[in-house]
């Protein structure tokens, strides 16, 4: 169950991503079993567009949501393989991902994230990650080499 302080913020975290530019993504709440999670399309420069997802955990916002490429579906390495297939890869920023294959970007350590982290900031994490994705499917290097630790970052 949801606190009411909860759904103020989530209410919140959605207000400041568009206030903040970044109308592809909202906060939706599902009335049906009464859970939140956030959701849209990013365009890369390349011209490539990608589904993002993230359910809210019920201890959000001391808890870092999961967050997760649902599309393209299988998400396709510069060689051809699926990059669920190397599962959590501290090169490509990964984590354990989806049973549905959908591979969950690693934004921010769990013993880093705090409150005061907003899914304005973990989504422009995930805009990054999906630069050096692009970069990574034009010359074969790992997301490592495009962007430092993402996990760190305050």
């Amino acid at each position: 169950m949801w606190t009411l302080a909860q759904r103020e913020r989530l209410a919140l975290e959605h207000q400041m991503l568009h206030s903040q530019g970044m109308t592809q993504f909202s906060v939706f709440h599902e009335s049906r079993d009464d859970s939140y999670y956030l959701f849209g399309t990013a365009q890369t420069n390349a011209g490539r567009s990608y589904d993002l997802y993230a359910p809210m955990p019920q201890g959000f916002p001391d808890q870092r949501p999961s967050l997760y490429v649902t599309k393209p579906n299988p998400l396709r390495m510069a060689d051809g393989r699926a990059l669920s297939d190397l599962g959590i890869s501290h090169t490509m920023h990964t984590l354990s991902s989806a049973t549905s294959g959908a591979i969950q970007i690693c934004h921010w350590r769990d013993a880093q994230w705090h409150a005061a982290i907003t899914l304005h900031r973990v989504m422009l994490k995930a805009l990054l990650w999906l630069e050096a994705y692009e970069q990574h499917l034009a010359t074969g290097r790992s997301i490592d080499a495009f962007v430092r630790t993402m996990g760190g970052s305050t």
